[in-house]
């Protein structure tokens, strides 16, 4: 019988490069691995009309070379068309659905790695949540916060407290995209005060550009784009996204608090587009399908910044870039090996009873 491990956290925590680093430790120590996913979110790039398809899903469908179909490894993928979609399925519905393909994809292996939802709290109202699965499955819990400041030690006991509600004890817990400012903190007094609390310390990711930002190459495939210029920039890596919608005279003091960035903006508002370009700006995405003027192509290519050109609306292309932090899509397996050393040397699987 396989062992189950929850992996929770909110979104953009790194549940599926956990997963990926988890599975790498266990097989390279002999251990067959599959991965499973009750409830996720459809994926309008990925899914066709014969099935929604949950990005995550894929991902660890290919990089595990599992049998199991999609529609089992992510047996309900939410598409957020109607608000009461699951209630209107029921409880006993969905978790019959779970438990079949859970069996699918549990055959003959010796750890499945769940992951968990959204949000751990989320799809309590369906009774569906990450603790309430982890207490379906009798699984290890492995929590992710990212804990950018001290304030996120809140957001590490509200999690241990509804798991505690639901019947679960024991939880480990890994810190992400912790500053390197905090390194000493965390050994000395943040360790210290978790396993005070009950919690099992299971390690500290780092922040680190080639974890969590998207070059340009990744960011080109989700928008369907065009390079106007920079076609041999797609490997610069973007750490931050803004949007130039403001009065040209407020434009260069605020392009100048962020650097490493991506401004997103119409390709009709030059003023716009060269006060990025007048400061530390890696990419350019211009909105709507409207080519920039010949002074925007001018300066791009003198300051060496690429432009991309896309059909999407500004607020579209914000939400859709937004997602590339600190996620792993099929087109960026190459990422892989980066997430499977960087995150693998920082998790300690002695916390968990394996």
């Amino acid at each position: 019988m396989a062992k189950n491990i929850v992996i929770s956290g909110e979104t953009r925590t790194g549940k599926t490069m956990v997963a990926l680093a988890l599975a790498s430790k266990l097989r390279a120590e002999g251990k067959s691995v599959s991965y499973f996913k009750p409830v996720g979110t459809k994926s309008f790039e990925y899914s066709t009309e014969a099935m929604d398809v949950d990005v995550d899903a894929a991902v660890m469908k290919e990089v595990l070379a599992m049998k199991a179909d999609l529609g089992c490894i992510c047996p309900i993928v939410r598409t957020f068309v109607s608000h009461d979609e699951l209630l209107r399925l029921g409880h006993d519905v969905l978790l019959k659905k779970i438990r079949e393909c859970y069996l699918e994809v549990s055959e003959g292996v010796d750890y499945v790695l769940i992951e968990g939802t959204k949000a751990p709290w989320h799809l309590l109202h369906v009774n569906l949540s990450t603790p309430q699965i982890a207490k379906e499955f009798d699984a290890s819990v492995i929590c992710l916060v990212n804990f950018s400041t001290m304030a996120a030690i809140d957001d590490i006991l509200l999690q241990q407290s509804l798991f505690q509600q639901h019947g679960v004890d024991s939880i480990g817990i890994i810190l992400k995209r912790v500053p390197p400012m905090l390194r000493d903190a965390v050994k000395e007094k943040i360790q210290p005060f978790l396993e005070g609390t009950g919690l099992r310390f299971c390690g500290v990711v780092f922040q680190n550009r080639d974890l969590f930002s998207p070059n340009v190459g990744e960011i080109l495939r989700a928008l369907d784009g065009e390079m106007t210029t920079g076609d041999d920039k797609l490997g610069v890596l973007v750490d931050h996204f803004m949007i130039g919608s403001m009065a040209p005279e407020n434009a260069l003091k605020w392009f100048r608090r962020t650097h490493d960035k991506a401004v997103i903006t119409s390709g009709d508002r030059p003023d716009i587009c060269l006060a990025a370009l007048e400061t530390d700006t890696n990419l350019l995405i211009l909105t709507g399908g409207i080519a920039p003027d010949i002074r925007t192509v001018s300066r791009a290519k003198e300051q060496d910044v690429p432009i991309m050109l896309t059909a999407h609306d500004t607020y579209t292309t914000s939400r859709i870039v937004d997602g590339l932090l600190g996620t792993v899509t099929p087109e960026s397996k190459d990422k892989v090996p980066i997430i499977e050393q960087i995150v693998g040397d920082a998790l300690d699987l002695s916390c968990l009873d394996l």
